[in-house]
This record gives structure tokens, sequence and C-alpha cells, in this order.
């Protein structure tokens, strides 16, 4: 029985310490940094994401987009069988999250795009949602190269 109880500790003890630590980035001086995570709840189905007139690119199951941008006014918006639109006031030297809920639609998933808001009811929720991510999923660091494509058609049709 002492061999058991000494196997699971040291089994124990060895998942613990081989987890991957959460990294959280820090803005650049000046910046702005926006995180975008996803639920799960449609995982064959990609989002495609844009702030205002910049395409932000697609967040597959398993990602998550970490975007450094200029402070001040963006609109955020995603789309699926519909759009999700967030307008946010960004401060200098601070991170966002903005998580996106799927949910059936009638043809594909419906996308909703919620702000993190650490005083709502939902917060514990999210954040678990949050540190899931950051832990477990693959990070699409926003660049302009990243995402040359051409969009002009949908983020005409969009906004």
């Amino acid at each position: 029985m002492k061999k058991l109880v000494f196997l699971f500790t040291i089994l124990g003890i060895g998942i613990v310490f081989s987890q991957k630590k959460q990294e959280i980035k820090s803005p650049a001086e000046g910046k702005s940094l926006v995180y975008i995570i996803r639920t799960k709840e449609a995982f064959l189905l990609n989002f495609r994401l844009y702030d205002k007139d910049k395409y932000l690119g697609a967040i597959g199951c398993n990602q998550y987009i970490v975007y450094e941008c200029d402070p001040g006014e963006h609109l955020f918006w995603a789309v699926s069988e519909n759009r999700s639109f967030v307008k946010a006031d960004l401060k200098a030297d601070k991170a966002y999250v903005l998580i996106i809920e799927e949910k059936m639609g009638v043809f594909i998933a419906r996308v909703k795009l919620v702000p993190l808001d650490p005083r709502s009811n939902n917060s514990k929720k999210y954040k678990r949602k949050f540190y899931r991510a950051i832990k477990n999923d693959i990070p699409i660091v926003y660049t302009k190269e990243n995402v040359d494509v051409d969009k002009s058609v949908n983020i005409k049709q969009g906004l």
C-alpha cells in the first residue's frame, strides 16, 4: 500500500511540473495588446476577424490571436453565419481579452464577440477559458505579413 501511495505521489508531482506555463505578454511601450480566444463549441469552423477595415486573420479551433495595436477607438468584428461587433477604446500599455462565443446557427455556427470584463458575473468562467487557451492553444501573432490577403470586398460588405 505504501508503494502505491508513493507511486501516485511521484506521478502527481511529475504531472504538475510537466505542464506548460502560461505566458501572458505585455504590450510594447505606448501600444495596446488584444488577445482574441475561442470557446471551442464549433470546433470545425474558422472565424474571420477584423479591426474596422483591417483583416486580422481566421481563427480556428485551438488557436488564439495576439494583436498589438495603437491605443484609441477600435471596432472589432467577427464573421460567420452572422456578424458580431465590439467597440473598444483601448488604452496604452494595457492588455485586453475578446472571447468568441460560438452557437449553432441555421446552416453554420453563429458568432458573438464578448469582451472580458473582470467586474461581470461571468468573469470567472471567461478567465478560466482565457488561461486554458493561453496554456493549451497555438498563438497566432498578428503581423501584416501573416495576413497579406486582399479582403476589401469582405470588409466593404461587412461594414
